[in-house]
């Protein structure tokens, strides 16, 4: 009887010192150390969490026929974040839980997004760094701020330049507008 078997291993210990110090058999470590990979932690290669995640998160919904899902870029660059101890295994494990235990409601079409307030229902994510791109998005005062900015322009150039009309189709006094404009360093 002929057997032609293919073996894969993978240990965190350094096998070449356990066989130095006896704690591992030599001819044992030569016959399984034909093709040695290294591969850093999770939390070394960041950069490929996001497809993993993507991939997990589509896998999981399909497996328990849930539909399509999505992930956003607020929680994928959370996910970036976390230092996970478990590795690979650790981010499917929490992807999955995502998608089973996210209550998230539909986006129109047959896709649900899974966000950052539905993947910390589910998970123990770290909040966005403050100054980061994820903190900024969330942010309102910016956002209204940039939202002002805009409107103002916009009125501005409909009255062309014509202060008082803007403030009225913005509906608010002339003076807020002057100092908005002021505030803002439009002229």
């Amino acid at each position: 009887m002929q057997v032609d078997v293919r073996l894969i291993a993978a240990t965190l210990r350094d096998l070449a010192d356990d066989v130095r110090d006896g704690r591992f058999r030599e001819d044992l470590y030569y016959r399984l150390n034909v093709v040695a990979v290294s591969v850093p932690p999770l939390r070394e290669r960041s950069e490929d969490i996001p497809q993993l995640a993507r991939f997990f998160a589509l896998r999981h919904a399909a497996r328990h026929q849930l539909g399509e899902v999505e992930l956003s870029d607020v929680a994928i660059e959370a996910l970036a974040r976390q230092p996970w101890p478990g590795n690979v295994r650790e981010l499917e494990n929490a992807m999955e839980r995502a998608v089973v235990l996210a209550d998230v409601p539909e986006t129109g079409g047959a896709t649900r997004v899974i966000d950052l307030g539905y993947l910390a229902t589910v998970m123990n994510v770290q909040p966005p760094a403050a100054g980061s791109e994820a903190a900024e998005a969330l942010s309102i005062k910016k956002a209204t701020r940039e939202l002002e900015q805009d409107l103002i322009r916009k009125a501005l150039g409909v009255t062309q330049g014509n202060r008082t009309n803007a403030a009225k189709l913005l509906e608010i006094s002339h003076r807020a507008l002057l100092y908005k404009m002021k505030e803002y360093g439009i002229s």
